[in-house]
């Protein structure tokens, strides 16, 4: 049986407002890649009817990466990997929601007040296999869903900025953090490495030229082999750990 909306905000806020740092929340743009797409997830909750990242406030007694963690698991979201990037603090940032966007027989007035108030954004980006994880929907969190970072429903406040800005960040993290890693399955095809590539980098890359610069890096290994799509043999690759984790500590460049 789900929770009732009142249940929820009443263990939220079990110690009230002012357990909570005031005009500093969170928010993670989580990644996935599915189907050749970098994907993000995103919520749409029941009191305002709006589609935005996840993410929630910050109690005064935790760091901001246990915040960020303990957010992220109100929506289904564990074991993701979390890289702080960088705040969002526009003076109207939050101008496009006010109190009576709420819905008075979900959240009280004084709630209402409370977190439409100006609030900086401490954003994380998330990495997460899409497999692992589960879209939450319930009466308070409404629906989640993974939707396509090229083709996104419009969102509430400046979170269609954040992602857009994330985005753009991700294509340096590739090279220096272990983004391929946390995306892709245990095994994969170097067709579907490549396609997580162009879908970071929103550009095409030469299949050939991809392939031989991976196999000689030694960032993946062959493991097994397998029928594609179409019935073709694929081999499946998997990543060398210790090459690749060591490529991420040195200077490099994409080569193609």
């Amino acid at each position: 049986m789900q929770e009732k909306v009142t249940d929820i905000l009443k263990n939220y806020f079990s110690d009230g407002m002012d357990a909570l740092l005031p005009h500093v929340s969170i928010n993670v743009v989580v990644f996935a890649y599915d189907d050749f797409k970098l994907k993000v997830y995103l919520k749409n909750i029941s009191p305002l009817k709006s589609w935005l990242l996840p993410g929630g406030h910050v109690r005064k007694d935790e760091n901001l990466e246990e915040a960020a963690y303990r957010n992220l698991s109100l929506f289904g979201l564990n074991n993701v990997f979390i890289r702080q990037i960088k705040s969002f603090g526009d003076v109207d940032r939050v101008a496009d929601i006010v109190p009576a966007d709420y819905n008075a027989e979900l959240v009280t007035e004084e709630f209402a007040k409370w977190a439409t108030q100006r609030f900086i954004s401490v954003v994380y980006y998330g990495l997460v296999r899409h497999n692992e994880v589960e879209p939450v929907t319930s009466d308070f969190l409404g629906e989640s869903k993974w939707m396509d970072v090229k083709d996104l429903e419009p969102l509430a406040m400046d979170h269609a900025e954040i992602i857009l800005e994330t985005k753009k960040l991700l294509i340096n993290e590739l090279l220096n953090h272990p983004v391929a890693f946390n995306l892709l399955p245990e095994t994969f095809t170097l067709n579907e490495l490549r396609g997580l590539y162009e879908a970071i980098l929103d550009r095409s890359i030469d299949r050939g030229t991809f392939r031989r610069k991976m196999l000689k890096q030694g960032t993946v290994e062959k493991v097994d082999l397998r029928k594609d799509a179409l019935g073709r043999p694929a081999h499946l690759y998997r990543f060398n750990k210790e090459v690749y984790f060591k490529s991420l500590d040195q200077e490099a460049k994409f080569g193609f």
